[in-house]
């Protein structure tokens, strides 16, 4: 199967976005990272022609939003000079139920966290700091109700809400070197190239965002932020790089569980795009390599910040989940924030839209294979149940 091309090149999408944004900036620093892309997507992706569309249209938001972004650190370099508060980090493979746990803290008020219309559209239309939002949180929304339509299953998997809180994997796009890309369809090209490219990009990037929205009056300064991926096992050196106060809060839960869910969710990613088929070999031979640098970055560093947290122990027991956190973070937990956290987790039930049902064989993994490449990863929950047992 062919896929459809994009209609615009990396020129066009350029241009349409200064046009968009209303200015004559030359974005040098996309231009490879975008044409590596749009060569991708047009080769490699089967795309179809909604799907292209669609592609089309994110590259220029990202790319306005990109300029939108220059525009104000270049009149107002005190942005800059923003502090960044912490932050605390949950990681851990995908589909552990790390979205759970960066919901249930959000909820405390203790935080400042992007929700998903601040990563799509995080910079300002004005560049005045209060503006209205409601035409950025209003086309976020529209994204999300687009994916509804385009793959409805996605939803009982992940779902997208442009109030809620959101992972950084939607604005880490806008620094064009991005995992996350990768999800959404088929490229094998792109992610080579990206692979050769050092995630500091994307933390340097993350940082001044971080910076610009509290400059905007998105966040309070001096409040710890509150990130999450799955995409940062392995990272934790380059995060520190540049967020040197970083803690951790890794999220663990059997391969067998996770491999095969995060295999079926981007199936379901894919399918608003076009083609819903994954390379499931190389999707699970990545995280593979990213658990495999976690595990070597504790072996070399024991001093990193690391709380683990079992996800059997997070359902079983959540205030106590809730407290060991708060304690590793060093922050004081108050009846109220408590309450709020422990009322989010009695309202949004595991599967409250639907069972997401998913299986090793339907993923083509097998339990032997999966247990023998991620051998030290088992060995490590294994120590983990002994304690938690003890």
């Amino acid at each position: 199967m062919s896929g459809h091309p994009l209609s615009l090149t990396v020129e066009q999408l350029m241009a349409r976005a200064r046009e968009v944004a209303g200015m004559d900036l030359i974005d040098e620093a996309v231009i490879e990272p975008l044409s590596v892309l749009v060569k991708a997507l047009n080769t490699e992706a089967r795309l179809d022609a909604e799907g292209a569309r669609a592609y089309e249209a994110k590259f220029v938001r990202l790319l306005a939003n990109r300029l939108r972004m220059q525009r104000d650190f270049l009149v107002h370099p005190e942005i800059a000079e923003q502090e960044i508060a912490g932050p605390l980090v949950v990681m851990g493979v995908a589909r552990s139920g790390t979205t759970k746990l960066q919901k249930v803290l959000a909820a405390s008020g203790d935080f400042n966290f992007l929700t998903f219309w601040q990563n799509f559209n995080w910079a300002s239309v004005t560049g005045r700091p209060g503006e209205p939002v409601d035409s950025r949180i209003a086309e976020a929304e529209a994204f999300c109700r687009w994916y509804d339509d385009r793959s409805p299953e996605t939803k009982l998997g992940h779902q997208f809400e442009a109030l809620e809180p959101e992972e950084e994997g939607p604005l880490s796009e806008g620094c064009f070197v991005a995992p996350s890309f990768i999800g959404y369809a088929e490229m094998p090209s792109y992610a080579a190239w990206m692979g050769a490219r050092p995630r500091t990009i994307f933390f340097e990037f993350l940082r001044d965002v971080l910076k610009y929205l509290q400059w905007q009056g998105l966040a309070e300064p001096g409040r710890p932020w509150l990130l999450k991926s799955p995409n940062y096992n392995g990272q934790e050196l380059a995060l520190r790089r540049v967020f040197p106060e970083a803690r951790f809060v890794m999220a663990h839960r059997s391969p067998i569980e996770t491999m095969a869910s995060m295999c079926k969710l981007l199936r379901c990613f894919r399918q608003a795009y076009g083609s819903p088929e994954v390379d499931n070999r190389a999707i699970v031979e990545g995280n593979y390599r990213g658990m495999d640098a976690h595990l070597a970055n504790r072996a070399a560093h024991p001093e990193l910040p690391i709380l683990d947290l079992r996800f059997e122990d997070v359902v079983a027991d959540l205030p106590r989940a809730i407290e060991r956190i708060y304690d590793h973070a060093g922050l004081p937990l108050d009846a109220a924030s408590r309450e709020s956290m422990l009322a989010w987790n009695a309202a949004n039930r595991m599967h409250k839209l639907g069972a997401f049902p998913y299986s090793l064989a339907d993923a083509g993994l097998n339990e032997p294979d999966i247990r023998e490449r991620m051998s030290g990863y088992f060995d490590l929950l294994g120590r983990l149940e002994h304690k938690a047992q003890r």
